[in-house]
């Protein structure tokens, strides 16, 4: 029985100043990486899918004076038209964390529709979890909610196409 795979995908790396390096996507070391972790262990995630964590630009980008900065639309829909979360099944989930992965995934996939290929995971968006840890107790305790609901539809996807199968054997 294949196990659903939820990703979620931030837009680039972000830099770790103590190491010098980019910090892993999300990892538990940075605080946006906490944020969300926090926040599913708080869905109460069920054991039915694999999480994944991942970047649209797995790299930090600079701008010309060496200052991080945030990526565009376009930059990223040209790292998305090959990346490896379109060879993810129909049953699975990648959610864009921020309004602009959300956007350049959206771009990406209409313009794969447009070309027949009609595979492909289902595509979510939430807000970055940077962004949340900024928000409002009741903003935040209605992400934790909505992140509830993406992992119970992620898991119903997977186990409807099982169950009709069982129930016509």
């Amino acid at each position: 029985m294949k196990r659903t795979t939820i990703l979620f995908l931030g837009p680039c790396r972000k830099f770790d100043p103590a190491t010098s390096k980019p910090f892993p996507a999300f990892s538990p070391n940075s605080r946006s990486g906490k944020f969300l972790r926090n926040a599913i262990d708080a869905t109460a995630a069920s054991g039915e899918v694999i999480l994944r964590f991942d970047n649209v630009i797995p790299r930090a980008l600079f701008d010309k004076k060496g200052r991080e900065r945030y990526p565009s639309c376009g930059e990223l829909v040209a790292e998305l038209e090959g990346h490896a979360l379109w060879r993810l099944g129909s049953s699975d989930v990648v959610i864009g964390l921020s309004a602009i992965v959300g956007q350049a995934l959206q771009t990406v996939q209409s313009a794969r529709f447009e070309a027949g290929c009609r595979s492909g995971p289902t595509l979510i968006r939430l807000e970055h979890p940077s962004f949340m840890m900024r928000r409002p107790v009741h903003e935040r305790t209605d992400y934790i909610r909505r992140l509830r609901e993406c992992f119970h539809s992620a898991v119903d996807a997977a186990i409807t196409p099982r169950a009709a199968a069982l129930a016509g054997a």
